[in-house]
C-alpha cells in the first residue's frame, strides 16, 4: 500500500488524489499501511455502475467504533501506531468498484487556508446493500490525517472548527468528494494530557509534554 501523509500551504484541492501537491509527498512505510490492499481483490461492484458514486463520512471515534459525521461533527484525535494524534476518517460508498479505491482526507484550517492530508488505497468491505465501507478494525482502510503535532494552524488542533474534507477515486476513475465543518477533540481520556500539549496552537517540536502509556 501506498500512503501519502503530509501537512502544507496548499490550497485544498492540491492534495494528490486529485492534482499535483504543493509540497513533496511524504510515503509512509509504518505500522499503520498494512499490506498492498488491492492485490488479490475479488470484491467486485458496489451498487449501480450508471449511476453517480456516492459517499458518506464516518470517522473512528475513540473507543475504535465509527460514526456518520456531519456539520458540526465532533472527531476524535487518536493516538496512531506511527506516533502523533491523527483523524481516522473514512467513508461508506456505493457506485464505485470496492478493490483499490484511493481514499484521500484532508483537514484545513479556515483561518489560514493550510490543510494536513492523507492518502491511500483501501479496499471498502461490501455491507450487503450495495454501499461498502472502512472497516473499523482495520485503521488502514481510513484515511490518517495528521492533525498533530500542531505546527501548522492558527488556533488550537482541538475544540476550533476546521474543514474535513474526504475524497474518492475507485480503479475505473470514478470519483466523489464531500466536505463538512468538525469540531476535533482529543477523546481518549487515557492520552489526554499529551494531545492537549502536542496539538495545541504554536506547539514547538521538542516540547516536553505528558508520556503516552507504554504499549502492553
Amino acid at each position: 500500500m501506498r500512503v501519502f501523509a503530509h501537512c502544507s500551504a496548499a490550497l485544498l484541492g492540491a492534495f494528490m488524489i486529485f492534482g499535483a501537491l504543493g509540497c513533496g509527498p511524504v510515503e509512509e512505510t509504518a505500522a499503520d499501511a498494512g499490506p498492498d490492499s488491492s492485490s488479490g481483490c475479488s470484491l467486485g461492484f458496489l451498487g449501480d455502475p450508471a449511476l453517480d458514486p456516492e459517499i458518506e463520512l464516518i470517522s473512528l471515534g475513540a473507543e475504535g467504533v465509527s460514526a456518520p459525521i456531519a456539520d458540526g461533527s465532533s472527531v476524535a484525535l487518536i493516538f496512531p501506531p506511527q506516533g502523533g494524534r491523527v483523524i481516522f476518517a473514512g467513508v461508506r460508498a456505493t457506485n464505485v468498484s470496492a478493490c483499490g479505491v484511493t481514499l484521500g482526507g484532508s483537514l484545513r484550517d479556515p483561518q489560514n487556508g493550510k490543510i494536513c492530508f492523507d492518502e491511500r488505497t483501501v479496499n471498502l468491505q461490501p455491507l450487503g446493500d450495495g454501499w461498502g465501507a472502512s472497516v473499523d478494525s482495520n485503521i488502514s482502510t481510513f484515511s490518517n490525517i495528521p492533525v498533530c503535532p500542531n505546527q501548522w494552524s492558527m488556533s488550537d488542533a482541538f475544540g476550533s472548527e476546521f474543514d474535513l474534507t474526504v475524497k474518492l477515486r475507485d480503479k475505473e476513475g470514478r470519483t466523489a468528494e464531500k466536505t463538512v465543518r468538525v469540531v476535533p477533540a482529543c477523546a481518549e481520556p487515557e492520552n489526554e494530557a499529551q494531545c492537549l500539549c502536542i496539538c495545541k496552537q504554536g506547539y514547538v517540536l521538542g516540547e516536553m509534554c505528558a508520556s503516552p502509556p507504554a504499549s502492553p
